[in-house]
């Protein structure tokens, strides 16, 4: 059996599977993640819709996270077009502690309109 009739498989077996739909969500993100260790990642993208695994819990803390250190760097990057790159640096460590994502967009937002770096780290800080 070929390596992609094997993986459409395992994604049909887990889709008919007796448990929840959030337990099939993690065991199919389980199964792209550790998947792609082994094989071509883009092999279970291809076997594995997204909206397959959405409702897994792990998939939406990676999400999340991955969202969150985003929109991070594009703060810091814009921030350091505006001003001294010394100055935003030292606001890098308050900003990755926020678990917030609304409030780290609207720092986005934010950060391309404040006057000066100080009126944005009282926005941290509120």
């Amino acid at each position: 059996m070929n390596l992609d009739r094997w993986v459409q498989e395992c994604v049909d077996a887990t889709l008919a599977a007796p448990v929840d739909q959030g337990t099939r969500a993690d065991l199919l993100y389980g199964i792209s993640v550790f998947g792609g260790v082994v094989y071509d990642s883009q092999l279970f993208d291809r076997n594995i819709p997204e909206e397959l695994m959405i409702e897994s819990k792990t998939y939406q803390q990676q999400r999340g996270r991955i969202i969150r250190e985003t929109t991070v760097k594009h703060i810091l990057a814009l921030l350091k077009r505006r001003f001294q790159a010394e100055a935003v640096d030292a606001l890098q460590t308050m900003l990755l502690n926020i678990t917030d994502l609304q409030k780290l967009e609207d720092l986005l937002f934010a950060a391309s309109e404040v006057p000066n770096i100080d009126a944005f780290a009282q926005m941290l800080n509120e």
